[in-house]
């Protein structure tokens, strides 16, 4: 018993010591900016949404409703797909606004 709390007597100070950082840390993150959120749909539909193949729709360009209307539709179900479903249950509406804001303003070419 007595090992226990002397061990707990040495860690309790180091979890005292790194809470503040933590929330510190926490209060300082600025939400994800529709590009930086964009960057995760490069692996299928290319650097700024501009890759369009038969299996990937580009996002460059795409309306801004269009691309929250997808979206919604992927994360309710009503639109399948294998992949697109658990990619849009990760992002909230607004998320889906400024990811959409973001590739709208994308140009189709390089």
């Amino acid at each position: 018993m007595k090992k226990f709390v002397y061990t707990l007597a040495l860690l309790l100070p180091l979890f005292a010591a790194t809470a503040p950082a933590q929330e510190s840390v926490a209060q300082q993150t600025e939400r994800p900016t529709g590009e930086m959120m964009g960057n995760t749909c490069a692996a299928c539909h290319g650097t700024y949404g501009r890759l369009g193949t038969a299996a990937f729709v580009p996002l460059a360009g795409m309306e801004v409703e269009e691309f929250v209307r997808a979206m919604r539709a992927f994360r309710d179900g009503t639109r399948p797909s294998t992949l697109m479903h658990s990619v849009a249950v990760g992002f909230s509406d607004e998320e889906y606004r400024a990811m959409a804001e973001f590739f709208a303003a994308q140009g189709t070419e390089e």
